[in-house]
């Protein structure tokens, strides 16, 4: 699965429910070990796709239900980053989600 085909899945997912972290980390892991790409770049760079393009929010879960973080796309993604490089890129579900915008509705193919 490239790089086109895991965003197109994670957005796919997104129209049904939140998607947590560890599903794109997971994909990332699987492509990686197949292609022979660094791991933890190819990660980064999904994660930057899916946000810096708009098509998903990072957030957590919280009262209200998805809690988008606060801050334009550049520091949402460090603070991303930062928090999976805490946990060595294993999430283990407590790291954050991740959430479809409309946009990425509207670019998940049906």
């Amino acid at each position: 699965m490239d790089s086109e085909a895991i965003v197109r899945e994670l957005l796919v997912e997104g129209l049904d429910d939140w998607v947590p972290v560890d599903r794109l980390v997971g994909l990332a892991r699987e492509e990686s070990e197949r292609s022979g790409t660094d791991f933890r770049s190819l990660a980064v760079r999904l994660l930057g796709d899916l946000v810096m393009d708009g098509l998903m929010d990072v957030g957590e879960i919280g009262d209200t239900g998805f809690e988008p973080w606060a801050g334009d796309a550049g520091t949402v993604l460090a603070r991303a980053v930062a928090a999976l490089d805490q946990v060595g890129w294993r999430p283990a579900g407590g790291v954050c989600w991740l959430a479809n915008t409309p946009e990425g509705d509207r670019t998940a193919p049906r």
